[in-house]
């Protein structure tokens, strides 16, 4: 199944020192979150000083941005592997709740990364276009699996665009509850099937049909 893939242009590769250095913020986003992040506490945390950080990226804002690109597509692209050999859309939809929901620290550290996206997106202009990559490709990736179901007669959907972002919106309201559970490294793999039977019943039709699947 093909998937939306970023095209080269808008892939950067980074060289060693950056890859270092992207990582190292994302783990510092992860457990701080951006707004506690200077460019002097990353050195610190790397053992390098912050005029380096700013020899290779100029500015905080700038670090972020690739940092957040970085993970994204990186998201996007585990989706895009996952996908890659199935046609059944069954197999297809839970393939890409797999690729989603990958391990609970994992997904816990992306998504408060995310969410610190958001909030970046919103109030600086500069981040918009790393809002618009999420939509584009892990909306398209919810859109591809749908086309594929619905023409296969195994979707009954009329507005694929409506139900990819339906399913998006079902996934990631999921996760934003999950991050806030006492027990999120347990109850992760619950909200993974608890996603799955709610996108089956959005993309079949019927909660009850869904229900009689999962039981089946």
């Amino acid at each position: 199944m093909l998937t939306p893939s970023p095209p080269a242009d808008e892939v950067r590769t980074l060289d060693g020192r950056e890859a270092q250095f992207v990582h190292g913020a994302y783990r510092a986003i992860a457990e701080r979150g951006a707004g506690q992040v200077s460019l002097r506490v990353l050195g610190k945390d790397l053992g390098v000083s912050p005029g380096l950080l700013v020899y290779y990226f100029k500015t905080k804002d700038n670090l972020l941005l690739e940092t957040m690109r970085w993970a994204l597509l990186e998201f996007v692209e585990r989706i895009r592997a996952r996908l890659e050999d199935i046609d059944d859309p069954d197999e297809a939809l839970a393939a890409l709740l797999d690729a989603i929901f990958v391990d609970p620290r994992e997904n816990r550290d992306f998504y408060l990364v995310y969410l610190d996206l958001v909030q970046y997106s919103v109030r600086q202009p500069s981040f918009g276009g790393l809002a618009e990559l999420l939509w584009k490709y892990v909306n398209g990736s919810y859109a591809v699996v749908i086309q594929h179901g619905v023409a296969a007669g195994v979707f009954e959907i009329d507005d694929i665009e409506l139900a990819a972002r339906h399913c998006r919106a079902n996934v990631e309201g999921g996760m934003v509850q999950w991050l806030q559970s006492a027990d999120w490294e347990t109850s992760h793999a619950r909200v993974r099937d608890e996603c799955h039977l709610a996108l089956t019943a959005l993309l079949k039709g019927s909660p009850a049909r869904a229900l009689a699947l999962r039981a089946s």
